[in-house]
């Protein structure tokens, strides 16, 4: 079980996802949900909060996306709560983890207000 403090977002493309998993209620838990989550391409750290019940994931968005991490959870057997709430933010995430995708794509722009030759 890992403390929260150390998720904050350090690179570029880094982006921290918190998740509501009802199914948390032991150690053993939330060591089984890092384990499966941990070994996902692009994930930096994963964060079990009991109390809350909350999985804090911080990844690299160009490299992986908030859907791969949400099939991770289902696929281990912890599936995160699905509320309106969780599916609009759900949304979002996977809108900015796409454009954070395209955006590592993207040529680097031009210097010094010069049209590129």
């Amino acid at each position: 079980m890992s403390t929260q403090d150390s998720v904050e977002p350090t690179g570029t493309w880094e982006v921290r996802r918190r998740f509501k998993v009802p199914a948390l209620a032991n150690v053993a838990d939330a060591m089984a949900v890092e384990r499966a989550v941990s070994v996902l391409s692009g994930v930096r750290k994963v964060a079990t909060d009991l109390r809350k019940q909350q999985v804090v994931v911080r990844y690299d968005a160009s490299q992986s996306a908030y859907q791969v991490i949400l099939e991770a959870l289902e696929g281990s057997g912890y599936p995160p709560l699905k509320t309106w709430w969780e599916r609009v933010k759900g949304n979002w995430y996977q809108f900015t983890d796409a454009n954070i995708r395209d955006n590592a794509k993207a040529p680097p722009p031009a210097c010094c207000n010069k049209p590129p030759k």
